[in-house]
């Protein structure tokens, strides 16, 4: 079920017990030298939507946002972002929505990895401060994280997505591979590789810093490893996975009161 394609009066008559509102949450950020601004944006749609065709009935997607918390990428020209504290109002005042229409199980879906920090911010936030919302079940995910992304699984190279990598690449291939310049992507080595912190894969500590510190042209992990095929294994699997959780989703119970 689509969202938008809804009148009101058939969202005040779903039976709001039996479906999941999906939000997916994205970007329009750089993605290197070989892949497009809207890059997030198309991967997550296409995970989305197809997560909707498997649970037609169960699943009420909303439009992609487009918009997220990418202010780490500005220095790189193209990008559109809003600060992590007005990205995090963002997502509360449209959550706010989705509970006032009566929805019990709703998911912020997400597709960019800077929006982690602030919408996890956000629905805790939401939690603390309203009853009605702790009282449903609000959740918030990366949809490469349900997937569980790695070589071994999907036949892939490099070991873990980063940005506009052999994984997002390969996406991109097989969701819109006439705006993949393939022969233009350009990586460099990591800035830092330590037991303690990898720049591009991260570690046991998180290191504050602009996305120009990490790369000179704004990609990593291997881009130029990357094939459609790969690319549909990665979307087909995100999607089951994806799917896998709402069906779970929907059959928890609702959040229950332990303490008075």
């Amino acid at each position: 079920m689509k969202y938008g394609d809804y009148r009101w009066v058939d969202i005040e008559a779903l039976n709001k017990d039996e479906v999941a509102v999906v939000c997916p949450v994205a970007a329009l950020e750089q993605h290197g030298h070989h892949l497009p601004l809207l890059t997030d944006t198309y991967l997550l749609t296409d995970v989305a939507e197809r997560v909707e065709r498997q649970l037609p009935e169960q699943v009420l997607l909303t439009p992609t946002l487009w918009i997220g918390a990418s202010d780490h990428h500005l220095d790189f020209p193209g990008t559109v972002s809003l600060p992590n504290t007005l990205y995090i109002e963002v997502l509360k005042q449209t959550v706010r929505c989705f509970v006032r229409a009566g929805f019990r199980r709703i998911l912020l879906l997400n597709g960019h990895g800077g929006n982690t920090a602030p919408a996890t911010v956000a629905i805790t936030e939401l939690a603390n401060s309203c009853d009605e919302v702790d009282g449903l079940l609000l959740a918030f995910t990366n949809y490469w994280d349900l997937a569980g992304y790695g070589p071994e699984a999907y036949g892939l190279e490099t070991p873990f997505v980063t940005h506009a990598c052999e994984y997002e690449t390969s996406m991109m291939l097989a969701v819109a591979g006439e705006l993949v310049h393939l022969d233009e992507a350009r990586v460099g080595t990591p800035v830092i590789d330590s037991p303690f912190y990898h720049s591009e894969l991260g570690g046991r500590v998180t290191v504050a810093g602009r996305f120009h510190r990490l790369t000179a042209t704004g990609a990593m992990g291997s881009p130029e490893k990357a094939t459609a095929q790969k690319g549909e294994r990665l979307l087909g699997g995100g999607a089951d996975e994806v799917a896998s959780f709402i069906k779970e989703f929907l059959s928890w119970d609702q959040r229950v009161v332990l303490k008075p």
